[in-house]
């Protein structure tokens, strides 16, 4: 009976997480779409970093509550999530043609990242490992270095030919006006926000409460919660034949998750690191250098790849719920 409130509260939680990154993303993707900008560049900007506030809201606020396990745990779950199943489950639905800036630009720098976090994992750290405020810098610089790419590519688009810019990538025109989409943005936010607060301290408790380890917790429960909006933003638009929404969107999150979050989470705290992360983060950078190569020979994500990403994540999750639970 002690678990049903925090039980509650998850679920609570998780509905504010996903509702509202659904009102931000799409009030801001409106408000992008008045400077004109493309659906790729909203799908890794805007739709991507609306879509990662909730793993944010959860990371950060853990942090500084002292649950590391749970923030760096949720980064990493969430990219495994993102990468394995979502755009797994997305090829299924229909095979994902990757745009060429993803293949030259996006996807480079999304394997960079997360293979930045192995050495990380062991610079600097004493008797402890952690990400501290040093690497946190680093991150941030290189978000920076990504920010600047694509913003330059956005100017480049300007001055193409209306036939030109068609080929490159349509630019839709907005929805709705201006001021709803400012509000709904806004709103978004809070419930992104309060929702993340819930389901960090939801989760905490509950791991307490069934003898789970805060770092299994953060990898299952809290990752897959947190990554409910990238599910729901890339399956429905695999489904609208948006490929580019739907890829961008995964590779700009996990893009976002480790440079912004991790390196955002760092610097107002260093995060120390469960001793088994490496392995989970091992497995990471396979999945998304497997990613890069498939789309660098083969242009595309198609259904085999889809299965075999897919099938990945089944066997990792069956895989850190044999080795984390402790009833087993």
């Amino acid at each position: 009976m002690s678990l049903l409130l925090p039980f509650i509260l998850l679920i609570i939680g998780f509905l504010l997480l996903v509702k509202g990154a659904d009102f931000f993303v799409d009030g801001a993707s409106n408000i992008a779409r008045f400077f004109k900008i493309s659906s790729l560049i909203i799908g890794l900007t805007v739709v991507a970093f609306g879509t990662s506030l909730p793993e944010a809201a959860v990371s950060i606020s853990s942090a500084l509550s002292g649950v590391s396990d749970v923030a760096f745990g949720n980064i990493v779950g969430s990219n495994i999530f993102n990468t394995a199943l979502i755009l797994g489950l997305s090829a299924l639905v229909l095979p994902q043609i990757v745009h060429t800036d993803l293949i030259k630009r996006d996807l480079p720098i999304n394997l960079l990242a997360v293979v930045l976090l192995v050495p990380f994992f062991y610079l600097f750290s004493t008797d402890v490992n952690l990400i501290n405020r040093i690497e946190g810098v680093l991150l941030i610089l290189l978000l920076g270095l990504f920010m600047y790419l694509l913003l330059n590519d956005a100017r480049n688009m300007r001055n193409l030919d209306p036939t030109q810019l068609k080929e490159a990538q349509e630019v839709k025109a907005p929805d709705m006006k201006i001021k709803k989409a400012i509000l709904l943005t806004i709103i978004g936010m809070a419930g992104i926000v309060v929702g993340g607060i819930l389901v960090t301290n939801s989760a905490k408790e509950i791991a307490i409460e069934l003898g789970m380890s805060e770092w299994l917790v953060g990898l299952t429960i809290v990752s897959v919660g947190t990554s409910l909006p990238e599910l729901v933003t890339s399956v429905v638009a695999a489904f609208k034949k948006e490929s580019d929404i739907a890829i961008g969107n995964i590779v700009g999150s996990n893009i976002f998750n480790v440079l912004f979050i991790l390196g955002t989470t760092s610097l107002l705290k260093p995060i120390v690191l469960n001793s088994t992360a490496i392995i989970d983060l091992l497995i990471l950078v396979s999945i998304t250098g497997f990613v890069l190569i498939v789309s660098f020979f083969k242009k595309r994500i198609n259904r085999l790849s889809g299965a075999l990403l897919l099938l990945s994540y089944i066997g990792y999750l069956t895989y850190i719920i044999l080795r984390d639970s402790p009833s087993l």
